[in-house]
């Protein structure tokens, strides 16, 4: 895992708060130059650190139906079969697991009909899927885009010199 120095930690942080900042406020922030930030923002992207994009709400654009799709199937085909499910465009989210499933998957539909005509005629025609089960959500408690320990820096001593 490539390790980000104290800046570049609170650069994400900031960025997870406000990605609409100016580089020039962030510098405001954490004791930097504007082209300091700027180099630091364009390295992070370039690394795959982050992605600045707008997150919809998806039932504001319809997607009033959201469920949780878990997969078993053949061991020998997990990856496979990973591969060609991610590549609908009707899920947000797939993941290899561990547990009851091998795989499950995060999709919006705007209707349980739009649902139901994906899981029969789509999802389980897919060679290797042995089962499914389907959750339909009820209602979103929490949706967040800020996973773990990004949220805040790790100690890691004062901040360097500004660069």
């Amino acid at each position: 895992m490539a390790q980000l120095d104290n800046v570049e930690w609170r650069l994400v942080s900031e960025l997870q708060q406000n990605a609409r900042q100016t580089n020039t406020e962030l510098a405001a922030k954490i004791g930097m130059t504007e082209g300091s930030i700027r180099r630091r923002i364009a390295k992070l992207l370039a690394g795959g650190f982050f992605k600045i994009v707008a997150v919809v709400d998806p039932e504001l654009f319809g997607l009033t139906t959201h469920a949780v799709i878990g997969l078993k199937v053949e061991a020998t085909r997990t990856r496979e079969i990973a591969a060609a499910v991610a590549d609908m465009p009707e899920l947000s989210y797939v993941y290899e697991t561990t547990g009851q499933f091998d795989i499950i998957a995060v999709g919006f539909f705007t209707s349980t009909d739009e649902m139901r005509d994906f899981l029969q005629q789509k999802l389980v025609q897919r060679p290797g899927i042995i089962s499914t089960d389907t959750f339909l959500v009820m209602r979103t408690v929490k949706r967040s885009l800020q996973w773990g320990k990004v949220r805040e820096a790790p100690d890691l001593g004062p901040p360097r010199a500004k660069t």
